[in-house]
Formats: structure tokens, C-alpha cells, sequence
């Protein structure tokens, strides 16, 4: 991802963040925040009800963020605010790690994992073998980005949004169109590669999207950074954008390259030829699983876009 937004050159980031959550995010890339943590939002007059959406080195959103913020690019969050988010939640049940706060989030009859199906049609069982062999150890770079594009667009096909998602890619297309509107012409867009083929501007008319978003309640939220850690990244901790070993990840990301793995093994007395670096994913929707509430990631360009260094 950092590849193609160096070779794009963005006036501005699109990120698929709450919108009230946008202060926060000119702390990432500070020396003194160290991933992994987690963005905690919460209501205000019931902290109880709360979300937590973890970060590691390796996400592609802290990558995309913190490579726009160390350059003074500007960067705005665009997904649905938790203020509506919160409002639109049962207000008997405090949602927990791995839970969504608005489960009509959830896109009805949409494959509950993308990637699964579109391995699945590929012939291959793993769905992150699968990734790993078809975007992350392929380099293609930007080109990469039009092709998860299609592919996404064929698993949305016959699938049916609930109101929470349509309000959250209707969001998402009016951020973009004001956007455009305050001047910007080169705009990269970080997020769900499930939501790529919905933020197609010239297939939503402004007027539908303006009713869909219209009358929505809210409650005064509050959102602030917190610590975390790689157990929490687990898919076994039953966080529901986990991957399998975040703490390896993490070592592959920051030593990458086909030796990047060896000197610990080493040190563990391990033998081992690693003919290739472990690939970093993400399920395609991020945010949607950690709201707790929504992989390549595009841009328009796309959206929270392709992983660069290696992430999905």
C-alpha cells in the first residue's frame, strides 16, 4: 500500500473511521503511541457501551495514516459516525470484544467471509494461503487494487445491504464527494475491500444518498486511545478481524524479505528455510467486525487500501 500511495501522491486520505473518531487519528505515527492499541469510543453518559478497534504495526490503516500524517497530508475518516452508530444499537446490550454494536451492520446474505468464497472458486481451502499466493507475494502494486475491485464486485453480486450498512457506504460516498468538491483531484481511499464497488460515485445518485442518511439519532460519544496487545490480535482471543499470529506478523513486517524470519527461529534453535515471508491480511471489512462496531483495500483508487509493505 505505502508503494502505491507513494506513486498516486494523494492530496488527501479517505479512511474507513467513524467520522467523530478523526481527532484521534493525528496521533498515529507519534512516537510516543506505539501499536499495538486500540481506539476506544464509548457514550459518554454510559461508558459501558463501548467499542475497541485494535491497531498493529503491520494494519495497513496505521501504515496509510501515519505515512499521510508524517507528510502533512490531510486525513479524514469517513465511515459513519459512532454517534449514529451508538444511537442506532439496542440499548440493553453493551457490546464486547468481537461483537458488533450495530448488528444490522452485518451486509444480509452477503458470504460471511469474501475471501473464503472466492477461494473456494479458485479451487484452494485457505482463504489467507489463497491472498497470500494471489496479491501479497505478487508485488503488482496499484494494478492490484482494479483487480480485488472485480473480484469483490463478483461476491457482493445477488447480496442484499441492511440499513446500517447502506447508511455506512452512503456516508462513505458523501465524504468522497465533498472531497472532490473542496478541490482535491488525487484522493486515495483507505478501507474494506468488501466496500470498494459501493463507492462508486456515478452509480449512487447524491439525492438517494442524502434519504438514506436523513433523520438518523444520535448520542454524544467520546473516543481516546488505549493500550493493547498482540494475544488480543488472535482470532482465538475471538476478536473477529483476528489473524493467527499477530507477534509473528509483526516480526515479518519489520524484517521483511525471505531471511526476515531466520534470526529468531535461530535463537529458538530452530532449523528451518523459509522460501518466502509470511503475508499479512485482514478480513475484508475491518471496522465492520470490530464495532465490536468495516482485503485488498482500494482506493478510488480505492479503499482501507491495499497493504502495502506486505499488507492486505
Amino acid at each position: 500500500m505505502l508503494a502505491a500511495l507513494a506513486v498516486i501522491q494523494p492530496s488527501i486520505v479517505l479512511v474507513e473511521a467513524p467520522a467523530d473518531v478523526q481527532s484521534t487519528l493525528s496521533w498515529i505515527g507519534h512516537p510516543e503511541l506505539l501499536p499495538p492499541v486500540a481506539l476506544l469510543g464509548y457514550v459518554v453518559a454510559q461508558p459501558a457501551r463501548a467499542i475497541f478497534a485494535p491497531f498493529a504495526s503491520f494494519s495497513p490503516e496505521w501504515q496509510g495514516i501515519a505515512w499521510a500524517n508524517e507528510r502533512g497530508i490531510e486525513v479524514r475518516a469517513i465511515d459513519l459516525p459512532l454517534t449514529n452508530t451508538f444511537a442506532d444499537a439496542a440499548r440493553d446490550e453493551a457490546p464486547t470484544l468481537g461483537q458488533d454494536v450495530a448488528k444490522d451492520a452485518v451486509v444480509d446474505r452477503a458470504p460471511p467471509d469474501p475471501l473464503r468464497a472466492l477461494a473456494a472458486a479458485a479451487g484452494d481451502d485457505d482463504p489467507e494461503r489463497w491472498w497470500e499466493d494471489v496479491i501479497e507475494h505478487r508485488g503488482d502494486g496499484p494494478p492490484a487494487f482494479a483487480a480485488v475491485a472485480e473480484a469483490m464486485t463478483a461476491a457482493r453480486h445477488g447480496t442484499i445491504p441492511s440499513q446500517g450498512e447502506e447508511r455506512r457506504e452512503a456516508h462513505m460516498r458523501r465524504a468522497i464527494r465533498v472531497a472532490k468538491k473542496d478541490g482535491h483531484e488525487t484522493i486515495a481511499v483507505i478501507c474494506g475491500a468488501w466496500h470498494v464497488p459501493a463507492l462508486d460515485l456515478d452509480a449512487h445518485p447524491v439525492k438517494a444518498d442524502a434519504a438514506t442518511l436523513r433523520g438518523m439519532a444520535k448520542v454524544k460519544v467520546a473516543a481516546a486511545w488505549v493500550p493493547w496487545t498482540h494475544r488480543r490480535l488472535t482470532q482465538s482471543s475471538g476478536y473477529g478481524a483476528g489473524v493467527g499470529s499477530p507477534g509473528w506478523y509483526d516480526h515479518m513486517f519489520r524484517n521483511p524479505g525471505p531471511d526476515g524470519g531466520r534470526p529468531i527461529l535461530r535463537r529458538r534453535g530452530t532449523r528451518v528455510a523459509l522460501a518466502r515471508p509470511c503475508g499479512i491480511t485482514r478480513p475484508p471489512d475491518w471496522w465492520h467486525s470490530t464495532r465490536q462496531h468495516a482485503r485488498s483495500d482500494a482506493q478510488p483508487a480505492a479503499p482501507w487500501a491495499g497493504r502495502s509493505a506486505r499488507c492486505r
